[in-house]
């Protein structure tokens, strides 16, 4: 999860570029301004070494210290709940944003990496989020979910390949269909048990328990769907604001014009998180046909002349701005037919 960064200002900024094997770090002294490079393994002992390197330069490697790096996946997993075992302020951020903080660039090494990284912390230090991995249920979640979605990619390669060579070859589909029966079914099976961890998951942790239970109140939002904000909000402390939560999937429009010349029609951007957007969008679908607040409103502006899929991009950003509401008011979504 992420909470706001301390209102004291950090002693030390520490600037990391996480590789699978090693560490690159810049340390920074406020005070002064100095720059110190070090580069350690991505491991227990590497870590022991560091705090030793740090130390020998005053930095103590406490609530004193900031340190920034990006998000790099299960790389950083190790690292980050070191740093937050000796209360360390850790602040994950986008690499894109870092990136394009930075300006132009030419060439890519490690150990300036890590100095970028600094730089931007020590430039950007009041925007901090940082963050607090306390409850190791959403990490959980996270793993599982994607092990959910590479059995859905798998389980759908063969489905399609089986269905597209049965309609050009009933014979040899039928046999390919027959030698694959016990792989799709234990890849069904394999899918049912991750879900049924997830919801164990969510059942042993009250506060995301009441939020699931809040987000599935909203008619088209299904389990998946839930987990998934769960997830990629940390809880909803990451983005509680319908509008970010909307650009963050890619579903929220946005002005193209400059002058006479550029008069482009408002679109949405392509910097989203892509598996998000899918799930919505698949959660917009359900949402019009089985909700009838929904479906009356995406009949209405269809009927107005709107494309269909420009209505059905403004019922996705219907549903995240429900979603967030459900979940700052605290109490479950109810269908007012009046309002549609």
């Amino acid at each position: 999860m992420e909470k706001p960064t301390h209102s004291q200002a950090p002693a030390f900024i520490l600037g990391v570029d996480v590789s699978k094997d090693s560490l690159d770090v810049c340390l920074v002294c406020c005070a002064g301004g100095r720059e110190l490079s070090r580069k350690t393994n991505n491991n227990p002992s590497g870590f022991r070494r560091l705090k030793a390197w740090l130390k020998q330069h005053g930095c103590e490697a406490g609530p004193e210290t900031l340190c920034c790096l990006e998000h790099t996946g299960l790389y950083t997993r190790q690292l980050v709940h070191y740093l937050l075992a000796r209360e360390v302020r850790v602040w994950m951020e986008s690499a894109l944003q870092i990136k394009r903080s930075i300006g132009m660039v030419r060439g890519k090494d490690d150990k300036v990496d890590a100095q970028r990284i600094a730089r931007y912390a020590l430039l950007h230090q009041s925007q901090a989020k940082c963050v607090n991995l306390s409850g190791v249920t959403l990490e959980r979640l996270k793993d599982l979910q994607a092990n959910r979605s590479r059995l859905q990619k798998a389980l759908q390669s063969i489905k399609v390949t089986i269905k597209e060579l049965l309609a050009v070859d009933p014979v040899s589909g039928k046999t390919l269909e027959q030698v694959n029966k016990k792989a799709v079914q234990g890849l069904e099976k394999s899918m049912e048990q991750v879900e049924e961890k997830m919801q164990e998951f969510i059942a042993k942790d009250d506060a995301l328990k009441g939020k699931y239970d809040l987000l599935t109140s909203v008619k088209g939002v299904g389990k998946v769907l839930a987990v998934s904000l769960l997830v990629y909000t940390q809880g909803f402390t990451r983005m509680d604001d319908g509008r970010k939560l909307a650009c963050y999937c890619g579903v929220a429009p946005f002005e193209y014009r400059s002058g006479t010349s550029i008069m482009a029609k408002a679109g949405v951007s392509k910097f989203a998180n892509k598996n998000l957007k899918q799930v919505l969008h698949m959660a917009a679908l359900n949402s019009v046909r089985y909700n009838q607040e929904m479906k009356a409103y995406f009949d209405r502006k269809v009927a107005e002349g709107k494309s269909k899929m420009s209505v059905l991009n403004a019922v996705r950003n219907k549903l995240l701005h429900q979603i967030v509401a459900v979940i700052k008011r605290g109490t479950p979504y109810e269908i007012r037919l009046d309002k549609i």
